[in-house]
């Protein structure tokens, strides 16, 4: 399987650091193909300009995304990892979507007048990482959110079918022994793939 990991956080030597080397580290003893797209190492530009939007209504892609839509267009499987900030993903990653996730490559308007997500027969997997509790996050709606803006309304809406979804919770605050068995989690996650 390809899998492309789009990996959104500014260390790599963070706990998200650690779950990306989970992940490729148990899909490397697999047969899967692998890539990294690390979006703060590659400084990705995340704004989408006018001269952005004005080529691509006009049919041609930016160089810059068109490199990233070449990689996910290559992958069977996607994967992010990325901390919730403010309720939400790092404005890099957001910015990375709404350039590379664009209308004619992700999605389009049928002759009907009705959104088809192009991205079908894609896995997704999608991790984040919180400072809150799974209480605090289901309370404050914060999980809800995920669902309705990340998990259904991009990556569903772009036709990926097979989507899974873990958010490790309370990282700095619990013990070194709780983060181990969150990478553990992760790892079975993973070695279903393989």
């Amino acid at each position: 399987m390809k899998t492309l990991v789009v990996f959104s956080h500014p260390n790599a030597d963070s706990f998200n650091g650690a779950v990306l080397k989970t992940v490729t580290d148990t899909l490397g003893q697999g047969q899967h193909e692998i890539k990294v797209r690390d979006l703060y190492k590659s400084g990705w530009n995340p704004l989408l300009s006018t001269a952005d939007l004005q080529k691509l209504y006009s049919g041609q892609v930016p160089d810059d995304i068109a490199a990233e839509q070449a990689e996910v267009s290559w992958a069977d499987m996607l994967v992010f990892i990325y901390p919730i900030w403010w309720m939400e993903q790092p404005a890099i990653l957001k910015g990375w979507i709404d350039r590379v996730f664009s209308h004619g490559f992700a999605y389009r308007l049928t002759e009907q007048g009705m959104m088809e997500g192009l991205l079908k027969g894609k896995k997704a997997v999608v991790i984040t990482t919180s400072g809150a509790n799974e209480e605090n996050m289901r309370d404050n709606g914060i999980l809800n959110a995920i669902d309705t803006c990340m998990i259904k309304g991009t990556i569903g809406f772009c036709g990926f079918t097979d989507i899974v979804y873990e958010n490790l919770y309370s990282v700095p605050t619990v013990s070194d022994e709780e983060r181990q068995n969150m990478l553990a989690k992760v790892k079975n996650m993973f070695e279903k793939y393989n």
